[in-house]
């Protein structure tokens, strides 16, 4: 028996894989290897598809599956925790976008319904592109990183309005602002109900399915929520994707979304294809060939206006020109929501099938540049910030200096007040040592300036920032909280100002190490490599490993790249294989009482037991220095001996210090 489609999935598939592949090679996202098998396989390629209309079915599903994720994914905590970012820059964002680009269209002589659908689908851009490179280049923490999500959430929930107002833009249409009311009342009420269902009912009724411990009754749960759900919104007159979207919140409210996700995104993945497949269908490549200058210009068009005006945005928010330009340019491209959007306005008549096709090619070149931009985002920024600007949109509005930073020497110098620089200022407090904080959140400044921690905003990349952080005076810079681009900006800054500063960086890859220490970084710490050995470490100890045996095992997974981390040890005596002699390096504070006196002088030797073995003075590096030699400040000695002996030695600089203060 002959089965047309099956022979038409079997083509998908087999060419989805070559192009899925060559994609990945190329670094570049997977939807548009989706977009190209439609375009090949398709009406307008190689006609390779015969029934297309089944391919439209699986398309449908494909997008239900994709709206349901969606709203799995989406938390209304991260929203409100993001409501600066989210809710106002994406207000300002998706409002300002709209209406340059339905005033462009206007001026093009489209009819003002055309032209307001095109400035609501243009404002979209694509969750799942940029979501993906920015957790493959380890930057979603990033400043600019949440602040993209942030928008990005915010026009994901935008999609619910823009897919209320679409059918009131057709060309002729009787709808009336009433009639858009008593839709966005529906949709309200809808929402209300399914929230309640959400907090009352769905957790209990899933508490019940997981007691059972079957998967397959937990997912047949939640494709059965899926569809009540959208049942109930298309019976309240809107749409199935909304449903979808919708189902997704409403199981993502009750704690299970995660589970749920991993059991749906198998099928999604498969159907979601299928729809971008079937969109790639639909590019003509005669209209790019025939018009090739006007589909290029225009996709430039659309870059350029989306990125300044969430630039813009993002800017005025507060946020420095490098954090707000990258926000604009990941935010650049049109979004796999505004397919969806462009199917529906051509199956109500706003658009045409030659529109929807110009559509579709000029946001796939908005597309493909997206991994570009991001990639160079940060040297785009940097150039940008040479400009003649004004210092409030280079600096960002919130960079004026805190009262609490107070003229300190010798003291710690931490970029980033997440989790990491946290940890850091409270043990830097416990031991006496002082600090000031750098940090490009403008609410955790506030907060942290109001209980009198020293923190001012800034860009750490900058050296009037440094500079106010007294970077020339500091013993240590910690770069804990920054992506990779804006860390080796950092590290280079500090670098150039005080070659002989300690800068110690974090970085997430092996890879992003040795760049690092070549641009002055003194220690590395790796996300990578530090995980695999706490993973180590732990699990050892459940087999009664030795801990001298586990510190060999720790040296050894740290040599994985030994010219940029630094391997560290818990007991520094098994460098030397003598139990209980240890190695330490001691650094001559900035303005000690000990600076200008001799090793002879201080009487290392017989008064504290332990033997300077090497120092490092002046950039000079000197092994088994003689008595006569004379210590500075930021000199470094090598000391070796008990690790009390050396404790006690290393304590009388800091108690020189103090007392002088």
């Amino acid at each position: 028996m002959d089965i047309p489609i099956l022979k038409d999935i079997t083509v998908i598939i087999a060419v989805a894989t070559i192009s899925l592949l060559i994609c990945s090679r190329l670094k570049v996202p997977g939807i548009l290897g989706y977009l190209i098998t439609g375009l090949l396989v398709g009406p307008n390629g190689l006609r390779l598809v015969s029934e297309t209309e089944n391919v439209n079915t699986m398309a449908d599903i494909g997008v239900v599956l994709l709206l349901f994720t969606i709203g799995l994914e989406f938390s209304l905590r991260q929203l409100v925790a993001l409501k600066r970012s989210a809710i106002g820059g994406g207000i300002l964002q998706v409002t300002l976008t709209t209406a340059i680009f339905a005033a462009a269209c206007a001026i093009f002589g489209f009819h003002t319904g055309q032209a307001v659908f095109y400035g609501l689908i243009l404002t979209l851009s694509s969750t799942a592109i940029v979501l993906k490179l920015l957790m493959e280049r380890g930057e979603v923490e990033a400043p600019f990183g949440r602040i993209t999500t942030s928008v990005l959430i915010f026009q994901d929930i935008a999609v619910i309005p823009i897919m209320l107002i679409i059918p009131m833009l057709v060309p002729g249409g009787s709808a009336s602002l009433a009639d858009i009311g008593i839709s966005l009342g529906k949709a309200l009420a809808v929402v209300i109900i399914l929230f309640a269902a959400a907090r009352f009912m769905v957790p209990r009724l899933l508490l019940q399915v997981t007691k059972t411990r079957s998967r397959e009754l937990f997912l047949f749960s939640i494709v059965l929520i899926c569809m009540i759900v959208a049942f109930i919104t298309n019976k309240a007159g809107l749409s199935l994707a909304l449903g979808a979207f919708l189902a997704g919140m409403v199981v993502s409210e009750t704690g299970y979304g995660y589970q749920a996700l991993g059991n749906v995104v198998p099928f999604k993945d498969v159907f979601t294809g299928f729809f971008f497949v079937s969109v790639g269908m639909l590019i003509n490549v005669e209209i790019i060939i025939s018009n090739p200058i006007i589909v290029i210009l225009a996709a430039l068009f659309i870059i350029i206006v989306k990125t300044s005006v969430a630039g813009m945005v993002i800017n005025l928010l507060g946020y420095p020109l490098n954090t707000s330009l990258r926000t604009g340019l990941s935010l650049a491209q049109v979004g796999e929501f505004s397919f969806i959007l462009a199917a529906t306005g051509k199956t109500i008549g706003i658009i045409d099938g030659e529109e929807q096709s110009t559509f579709i090619a000029i946001s796939v070149i908005t597309m493909a540049a997206t991994p570009f931009l991001i990639q160079y985002s940060s040297k785009i920024s940097e150039a940008a910030g040479k400009l003649p600007l004004p210092a409030s949109v280079i600096k960002g509005y919130f960079h004026t200096a805190s009262n609490n930073i107070k003229p300190v020497k010798d003291h710690m110098i931490i970029v980033g007040y997440g989790l990491a620089g946290k940890n850091l200022a409270k043990a830097a407090e416990n031991a006496g040592i002082s600090y000031n904080i750098i940090e490009m959140n403008p609410q955790t400044v506030r907060n942290e300036s109001a209980k009198g921690t020293p923190i001012f905003y800034g860009d750490a990349s900058q050296e009037e920032v440094l500079e106010h952080a007294r970077v020339k005076d500091a013993r240590a810079v910690v770069v804990s909280g920054a992506d990779n681009a804006t860390t080796k900006n950092i590290v280079e800054t500090v670098h150039r100002i005080n070659p002989s500063i300690a800068v110690v960086a974090r970085t997430r890859f092996v890879l992003n190490a040795a760049p690092l220490k070549e641009l002055g970084a003194t220690d590395v710490i790796v996300e990578e490599v530090e995980s695999s050995v706490a993973l180590l470490s732990c699990v050892l100890k459940h087999y009664y490993i030795p801990a001298e045996d586990i510190d060999k095992q720790e040296a050894e997974i740290r040599q994985i790249e030994p010219s940029a981390v630094k391997r560290r040890s818990r007991d520094r005596a098994a460098s030397l294989g003598i139990k209980g002699v240890a190695v330490e390096t001691v650094t001559v504070p900035v303005g000690s009482p000990v600076s200008g006196k001799t090793l002879r002088d201080l009487d290392v030797r017989y008064r504290y037991n332990v033997n300077v073995i090497a120092m490092r003075t002046g950039g000079n590096l000197k092994v088994s220095p003689g008595s006569g030699e004379r210590l500075n400040d930021r000199d470094e000695l090598l000391v070796t001996g008990r690790q009390a002996d050396i404790n006690i030695f290393a304590g009388i600089f800091v108690q020189s210090t103090k007392q002088k203060a």
